[in-house]
């Protein structure tokens, strides 16, 4: 019988192509890790969400269109996140919609590392991020994002 598991399927988020690049080449050397995605924007992240079902996404925060905190909102919270972001004043609320990591550009390959190794000790009911507005005292008021069918193309 052979020990061998499926990759996690992972997909980068940011508008930045240079941390999409950093991001990509930090990956490289976790062998467990396949790169399914990258998106420039809070847009193809959603879709290509809700097309591929990825284990992991790697978000960043602040882009244009739809922030990170908006993505979340629009896949309904199912997928485990790790928030990739230059801000730090986002930290709190991030861990308030369950992300198993917060990651502050710029960092090291060990602290990836040991992000990576919190998505696999945390239980599968952590690993999946809630929305803030799912929860009890937050319903009805979620507010409207804009959202349309129409999001653009497909990730490469």
């Amino acid at each position: 019988m052979s020990d061998h598991t499926s990759p996690i399927q992972a997909v980068i988020v940011d508008d930045e192509a240079l941390a999409r690049g950093v991001m990509r080449e930090m990956l490289a050397a976790h062998t467990d890790i396949e790169i399914a995605a990258e998106c420039g924007n809070g847009f193809e992240a959603v879709k290509v969400v809700a097309e591929m079902r990825p284990d992991l996404l790697l978000l960043d925060i602040q882009m244009p269109k739809l922030d990170g905190f908006e993505v979340l909102e629009l896949i309904a919270g199912d997928v485990t996140v790790i928030f990739v972001t230059a801000y730090d004043q986002y930290a709190i609320r991030a861990f308030e919609v369950h992300a198993v990591d917060y990651l502050l550009k710029p960092f090291s390959p060990e602290r990836l590392a040991e992000a990576l190794d919190r998505r696999a000790r945390a239980s599968p009911r952590r690993r999946r991020c809630r929305t803030a507005w799912s929860w009890p005292a937050a319903r009805g008021r979620r507010r409207s994002s804009g959202f349309s069918s129409a999001i653009g193309p497909t990730c490469t």
